[in-house]
């Protein structure tokens, strides 16, 4: 009778919504209310400055074990090196090695106490922050136990050099010029043929190349264009292609250049008035006449690199009553104790032609030797420039965070060629 009465009590008290009478207050607390989730927030991509400070500061608390797996995830994930960020560059280097040390245009391509990398302790990992211009644009290699210099396996930007392909560092700010970027556009290719031509004034058969624009209108005279160091203009950097992209989006006018190997750099582009005489005497009367180009000096250009930018400039200012026009990049202007400066600057006293000559100068301001700007190309290029400013001459002289190099070169003949052309409009 009495288990009834408790049952049915039970029964009651629940069909009265009264709960569990069975069930115990306890000191127990209320169960947690919803709090929402914290908005998240954006993690650094690995390739950041931000990412790769982060990823640094994870490894301090890893053992040695836990911080090379850590590193190879992370390293796993870098689409590209060196790491960039507004003034900041981080050079990466994987591998076993007693040391590592970046090389290249920012050091004169020797290895110095600031350019070591710091291996991250139970790592094969080394690093280097450093600090560049944020449109700088460096070529380098890595020297590893001090041996025979590497390419940068990390990064897949490379360029070509005289001797071996280097790799290279584009800071965020540096932007590649447009014509040599892809196009959507069809650029049409201009012609190349070969020519041979003998010379008495160098006593030479000389092989030379002459590119024609496409699409050039019958009859009409164009202007022309003479590159010493034909053979790097060709080989090493594609000129022609530069050209057709250039004349496509009408940067340039059309116009005829002339591509001239060298057989003897060190004698002909060191002020030599014999190899002056041949390009103004044969060579440029023999393409006037081929191709019927512009006879005007103000149509008439030659342009070249380091000794065949010195030899380009000597030969305009030497013979303006031919070429009217003439660029040198990274030219080296301090040869025979600074002689073509010299002669400049005579012209400012009236001892020298003066006939007008159209000037584009440019170099790099880390074409120093480690460091030291006196005798050095940018230091040449520089009193060339201030000695042009005493004269009448037109002139654009430009300084750019490079190097000397076959980068800073592709880089700047559009430049030229449209300080000197004009724009076809």
């Amino acid at each position: 009778m009495r288990i009834t009465l408790f049952i049915g009590l039970i029964l009651w008290l629940t069909a009265c919504g009264v709960g569990n009478p069975l069930v115990l207050p306890t000191d127990t607390p209320p169960p947690p209310t919803f709090t929402p989730a914290p908005t998240a927030t954006s993690t650094p991509a690995p390739d950041s400055i931000l990412g790769f400070t982060e990823f640094l500061a994870q490894t301090e608390s890893l053992r040695p074990p836990q911080r090379q797996d850590l590193v190879n995830r992370y390293t796993a994930q870098l689409a590209k090196t060196p790491i960039t960020g507004d003034n900041q560059a981080i050079f990466l280097w994987l591998g076993a090695a007693e040391s590592v040390a970046v090389i290249g245009d920012m050091n004169g391509w020797k290895a110095t106490e600031t350019s070591m990398l710091t291996r991250l302790e139970g790592t094969d990992l080394w690093y280097l922050v450093a600090e560049f211009e944020p449109n700088a644009r460096l070529e380098y290699q890595f020297l590893v136990n001090g041996e025979e210099p590497n390419l940068d396996p990390l990064n897949p930007k490379t360029i070509k050099s005289l001797n071996k392909p280097n790799s290279v560092l584009a800071m965020p700010g540096y932007e590649t010029p447009t014509e040599l970027l892809p196009s959507e556009m069809v650029i049409p290719q201009g012609m190349i043929t070969s020519h041979t031509i003998d010379s008495s004034y160098v006593n030479q058969t000389r092989t030379f190349f002459v590119y024609e624009p496409a699409g050039q209108i019958v009859g009409g005279k164009l202007p022309t264009i003479y590159f010493n160091n034909g053979t790097q203009y060709l080989n090493l950097i594609d000129t022609p292609a530069i050209l057709d992209s250039l004349i496509a989006k009408r940067i340039i006018p059309p116009l005829i250049a002339v591509f001239v190997p060298p057989i003897n750099i060190s004698q002909e582009y060191m002020l030599e008035d014999a190899y002056v005489a041949f390009l103004a005497d044969e060579l440029v009367p023999y393409v006037q006449q081929t191709y019927d180009a512009d006879p005007n000096p103000e149509k008439t250009g030659v342009m070249g690199s380091s000794l065949g930018g010195l030899a380009a400039v000597y030969t305009a200012f030497t013979r303006p009553d031919v070429f009217g026009l003439a660029a040198g990049q990274s030219g080296d202007y301090g040869v025979n104790e600074n002689k073509l400066i010299q002669l400049v600057k005579r012209q400012q006293a009236g001892t020298a032609n003066s006939q007008p000559v159209r000037y584009y100068l440019v170099a790099g301001t880390y074409e120093t030797a480690d460091g030291d700007e006196s005798g050095t190309i940018l230091v040449a290029n520089r009193r060339l420039a201030e000695a042009l400013d005493t004269t009448d001459q037109v002139f654009l002289y430009e300084e750019r965070p490079e190097g000397q190099s076959l980068g800073l070169v592709e880089g700047t003949i559009g430049r030229a060629l449209a300080f000197l052309y004009g724009n076809p409009d």
